[in-house]
């Protein structure tokens, strides 16, 4: 039994202790004992409205006592929505040009946080947002072309991530191996920036979206993405190499849960 059901219980059996005789059985269903929870709540009802709290549209103190009393023993409490604190401080010479963070176990990214703004060097920005769980996954590009990456990185803990540097390539760490979300990168090593990025279900009639937005992927720089972990796993990676995305390559029917790493392989001379 946990402390808040002890505490629960405790409540449930002195507010039953305070019940008038013969109250239970008159307000109840002939033959159905009332549960703990429905005593509580007949008790509370005697309490004049100024003095008694309660959320509009949720549960009653009674129906909450009810649902912890009849959980399966080993089952645990659904998780609780929080407000987290996630903080970005650029300490780097280059404005970052997008922003995206997202639960850790997310299959998206979802969109820019910065939508038309930049987050310029030696300014920070903030925001708060409701979920079950503090862990975030967090991606930052700048400017000249490079991303920042963290994983797994706990806010409650930490609510401020100061960025001093991009990841350096032979500092990338090997993405970790997740239930649920297949986290890849793609690389680019031809001589010429990539404007547009899509990753597409293998054979889709239709590409994805773009997933670069404001944001170009120089000779060199790297894009780390998520796709959702089931099936065959295989997508169609395509690269525009101009904003009108008509000049193009397409790396067919990748598998991203088994092979992580993507490299878009140089480009041979027109006539070669």
């Amino acid at each position: 039994m946990t402390c808040q059901t002890r505490r629960l219980t405790s409540a449930a059996l002195a507010l039953a202790a305070l019940l008038p005789a013969g109250f239970a059985s008159a307000q109840s269903i002939p033959g159905v004992p009332p549960s703990i929870g429905q005593e509580i709540d007949r008790a509370l009802s005697q309490v004049p409205d100024a003095h008694r709290r309660t959320t509009p549209g949720g549960p009653t103190v009674g129906q909450e006592i009810d649902q912890l009393m009849n959980r399966p023993m080993g089952q645990a409490a659904p998780a609780r929505s929080r407000q987290v604190s996630l903080a970005f401080e650029n300490k780097t010479d280059v404005k970052a040009l997008v922003i995206q963070f997202t639960p850790s176990g997310s299959s998206t990214w979802g969109p820019n946080r910065l939508g038309r703004e930049t987050l310029n060097p030696r300014a920070w920005m903030r925001w708060r947002v409701n979920g079950a769980d503090c862990r975030y996954d967090v991606r930052i590009t700048f400017a000249l072309g490079q991303e920042f990456v963290r994983l797994d990185h706990d806010f409650c803990a930490q609510e401020k991530i100061e960025v001093t540097a991009v990841d350096a390539a032979a500092e990338r760490p090997a993405l970790p191996t997740r239930e649920g979300v297949a986290l890849f990168r793609v690389v680019n090593r031809t001589d010429t920036r990539v404007a547009v990025l899509r990753v597409s279900p293998a054979g889709a009639r239709r590409p994805q979206g773009d997933l670069l937005g404001v944001w170009m992927m120089e000779p060199g720089d790297v894009y780390t993405g998520r796709v959702p972990r089931g099936g065959t796993c295989l997508f169609d990676v395509r690269a525009g190499f101009d904003p009108e995305d008509t000049d193009t390559v397409t790396l067919a029917r990748q598998n991203l849960c088994e092979t992580p790493e993507i490299v878009i392989p140089a480009r041979r001379a027109a006539g070669g």
